[in-house]
């Protein structure tokens, strides 16, 4: 490594745009930091690149950030930019804030633009097709555009791969057409009539989300939201910001001892609000997931895990009061429902579906959205770079299946074990490693410990 290492980061979502700003917050002597990403500004992805105004933040803005030193920073940029004015129900009468998420990423993008136009930071808008070692140490970077940069430092901040389509639906995907397998790709809600029969598969956050978004462009069909257990994202409750419960003294080891704890402390006082115990939980989910075995944190996922997401990510009011009123207005119904045969009738899809409990129906519809979270088994694979790191055993899968094994430092680790000390896995893909780092406070704080680590071993390799 040079005495004044180049830096260089393949993906601007927020947790790239994070880590460039904290690097370059302190002045310094380092080469500009390279982002690489396609998008035309840093700080969006697909979590805050979102156009539709009805995909709001699902926390007041009062408790989002790019740095943990400063948790009102996007409350003060709101009040100073009149960001708001447009929006007359963003705010509650409580004054809690709730703006588009798109809002959120013009505000990453404006506290990295002195930056940028200073030469601090890079902007390269291309996409990365490959990534090789350098014999001399670092590493070559090709794009799309047919360029090669150096980097002697590299963060990966990708973000996870679109949802996969149910086994069931897999000669739906065959025929293209009325299958949306990637809500989030532009364009992808567009075809979908007013009066459309539509299916969505899973009930979280995007479900919501894709019901706000067609109940917006004037959609006044049936829409039928299924997962296995029927569990909905609770709403957030913006006044309830205490956190109540140690579990991180003397952390359970087992899955089961997880789920008690927690358990108890709900029943301890049946009035305290949910939300409370569950603060607790988030704050103090590092140390209970570093206490748990391998196997123990797989069957935490595997047992636990729609539950816990689905009161972990809360709604924002405002698309919570649209599925209410869908669902008393009849044109929402949520089912405990599995697919277990999905077969195309002319211009619709007929379904079998089997409830929770073991009863057949059936039903036809003529649209299917996926809306059931990353394929994490298609990390590797997702990306031309990533799948070429993967077959160098560069990088290799957590064991528990969330995404790319990495140290506690953010190191990636090689299929080999070893960690690569240049070589950096930074935001969701690392979750395996942390336990909770889907929320925006956990991101900011493990981009601020990527870039705290990265000064540090440069500074250690300079002297």
């Amino acid at each position: 490594m040079s005495d004044r290492p180049r830096i260089g980061i393949i993906g601007g979502g927020f947790s790239g745009a994070a880590i460039a700003w904290h690097l370059t917050d302190g002045g310094g002597d380092l080469p500009p930091v390279t982002v690489f990403e396609p998008r035309e500004a840093l700080g969006q992805g697909v979590a805050y690149g979102a156009r539709d105004p009805r995909h709001r933040i699902n926390v007041p803005a009062a408790r989002m950030s790019l740095a943990t030193a400063m948790p009102d920073d996007f409350q003060a940029w709101l009040t100073a930019d009149g960001a708001l004015a447009a929006d007359p129900e963003a705010v509650l009468a409580d004054g809690a804030a709730y703006p588009a998420r798109s809002v959120f990423g013009r505000y990453v993008a404006a506290r990295l633009a002195p930056r940028l136009a200073g030469g601090q930071v890079v902007h390269r808008r291309a996409r990365v097709s490959g990534v090789v070692p350098r014999a001399e140490g670092g590493w070559w970077i090709t794009t799309d555009d047919g360029a090669r940069d150096r980097a002697d430092i590299l963060v990966i901040a990708t973000s996870h791969p679109a949802p996969a389509a149910p086994a069931a639906l897999a000669g739906l995907a065959e025929g293209g057409g009325r299958l949306v397998a990637d809500p989030w790709a532009a364009g992808a809600l567009d075809g979908i009539g007013p009066d459309d029969r539509v299916l969505i598969v899973g009930t979280g956050l995007s479900m919501a989300d894709v019901v706000a978004s067609l109940d917006g462009a004037g959609h006044r069909g049936r829409i039928v939201a299924l997962s296995r257990r029927g569990q909905v994202s609770q709403a957030d409750l913006s006044d309830v910001t205490d956190a109540w419960g140690d579990f991180s003294t003397e952390p359970a080891v087992t899955a089961r001892g997880v789920l008690r704890r927690v358990r108890l402390a709900l029943r301890d006082d049946p009035d305290r609000p949910w939300q409370t115990v569950f603060n607790a939980v988030r704050r103090q989910a590092g140390a209970i997931w570093a206490a748990l075995p391998v196997v123990e944190r797989r069957r935490l996922v595997r047992h636990v895990r729609p539950f816990w997401d689905t009161r972990r990510f809360r709604i924002a009011p405002q698309v919570e009061r649209v599925l209410h009123r869908r669902i008393a207005g009849e044109t929402l119904e949520v089912l405990a429902a599995r697919i277990e045969a999905a077969d195309r009738q002319g211009e619709g899809i007929d379904v079998m579906l089997r409830r929770r409990g073991g009863g057949l129906s059936f039903a036809s519809f003529d649209v299917v959205v996926t809306t059931t979270g990353p394929d994490h088994a298609r990390i590797l694979s997702s990306q031309l770079f990533l799948a070429g790191l993967g077959r160098q055993g560069l990088l290799r899968p957590d064991p528990v299946g969330l995404g790319v094994d990495t140290d506690r430092e953010g190191h990636a680790v090689s299929a080999e074990g070893e960690t690569v000390p240049t070589l950096f896995v930074a935001g969701p893909l690392s979750r395996g490693t942390f336990g909770e780092l889907m929320g925006l406070p956990e991101v900011t704080a493990n981009a601020e410990m990527i870039a705290a680590t990265i000064l540090r071993e440069a500074r250690r390799g300079a002297g």
